[in-house]
């Protein structure tokens, strides 16, 4: 090895050291206080100081795990926030995890929904719609998001795509702007080699058009002015809570079963601001033929779909609300050896870290334009992301890499 090989090597060493110096963390797991069942999900994060500063944050995986990194700098200032609807919410100051960082347990406790009487939700829709420049960003933001697209199919996981990006925002865009691009900043990927040509085709492009969108860069059709009088809605018996304030359960539902691309759903709305929460849906049967073409699986010879999900969830920060998780989720099956392999192609964005300044803008040619990520290592090693924030794998996806 070289004089100018190991000085480089020596700096880059102590780059790293001193950069991951600067960051601390938590980890554990968040349950449910009355089942102590583990609750995925659930937003584990620091609040924004002020405009321009940074709100950072993560989501529970399906066992209800999560690891949080932060700058040390927040260590005395900080205040741990853990949300989710129909959870009370809580609260603490960093400092009590100052010693003891990892192997936390939260426990949440669930509320119990006050009963109001349904009615018509129409009007309410409306003024949803008339607010949501004011609950949402109108001047350009950037996001640092986590992006996992993973294929599980006869029991276990194929395909494993991640990556960190950034995404610049444009809300409100005229018509014809896409609202947002976004840049890769690191990424790998892991796929099961043997039985490739059987699950192959059961992919998106690039899966993170489709999971960054968010309402403030793309409404919602069934949202949209030419669209929304197809949909019936109707306010829940049900009010739940969020962050200590009441929350409208909005059902919805096409009028007619033929509705081009029919979704039925649910929203969840603040009542104090009127400003979406969550909203998810599934494709009605009919919808589900006019948005994939057909029964084709991914274009997949063979294969049927079963059901075509989409959810998204937005948290307070800002001063207006942000998406901090966003999934497509399509079910399914592909026949082989005339027998019906279930699969499970799951797309997955949560924003981990969101600011109206994030460094210098995306260049045209940094736009990403698909998901083939470069090949991970022979380890699925947590450390590849340094102090970027993820969503922790499950030990079902860990086996991947197992032969």
């Amino acid at each position: 090895m070289n004089k100018l090989l190991i000085l480089i090597t020596f700096f880059q060493l102590v780059f790293s050291s001193s950069f991951s110096q600067n960051f601390t963390f938590i980890s554990g797991k968040v349950i449910d206080e009355k089942t102590k069942n583990p609750v995925s999900g659930v937003y584990v994060g620091i609040p924004a100081k002020g405009a321009n500063t940074s709100a950072i944050g993560v989501v529970t995986n399906a066992n209800g795990e999560f690891i949080l990194k932060y700058s040390i700098l927040l260590q005395n200032l900080g205040l741990l926030t853990i949300t989710k609807v129909n959870y009370k919410d809580v609260r603490k100051s960093l400092l009590l995890y100052k010693e003891k960082k990892d192997s936390l347990v939260f426990e949440i406790e669930p509320v119990e929904n006050k009963n109001i009487e349904a009615r018509d939700g129409r009007k309410i829709i409306d003024y949803i719609i008339a607010r949501l420049d004011k609950n949402y960003n109108t001047n350009p933001y950037y996001l640092n998001g986590f992006y996992r697209e993973s294929l599980f199919l006869d029991s276990t996981y194929v395909k494993i795509v991640e990556g960190m990006l950034k995404v610049e925002k444009y809300p409100f865009p005229d018509k014809g702007n896409l609202g947002e691009v976004a840049k890769l900043l690191k990424g790998r990927r892991y796929e099961k080699v043997v039985g490739k040509e059987d699950w192959e085709n059961l992919q998106f492009g690039n899966g993170t058009d489709l999971v960054t969108r968010t309402l403030e860069t793309k409404t919602p059709d069934f949202l949209e002015k030419q669209t929304i009088k197809n949909y019936k809605f109707q306010i829940e018996e049900s009010l739940g809570e969020f962050d200590g304030m009441p929350v409208f359960n909005i059902s919805f539902s096409p009028i007619e079963r033929k509705t081009k691309g029919g979704k039925i759903g649910k929203l969840q709305v603040d009542t104090l601001t009127m400003g979406i929460l969550n909203y998810e849906y599934e494709f009605t049967p009919e919808g589900l033929k006019d948005v994939m073409g057909g029964t084709s699986f991914g274009g997949a010879k063979d294969s049927k779909i079963k059901s075509f999900k989409v959810s998204q969830s937005y948290h307070a920060g800002m001063s207006n609300y942000y998406i901090h998780d966003s999934m497509l989720e399509i079910v399914g099956f592909i026949m082989k050896d005339d027998t019906e392999v279930p699969a499970i192609l799951t797309l997955k964005f949560s924003a981990t870290e969101a600011n109206t300044r994030m460094g210098s803008p995306i260049k045209d040619e940094e736009i990403l334009e698909n998901t083939n990520f470069p090949m991970g290592g022979k380890k699925y090693e947590d450390s590849f992301w340094g102090n970027f924030n993820f969503i922790k794998p499950t030990e079902d996806m860990r086996r991947i890499i197992l032969k």
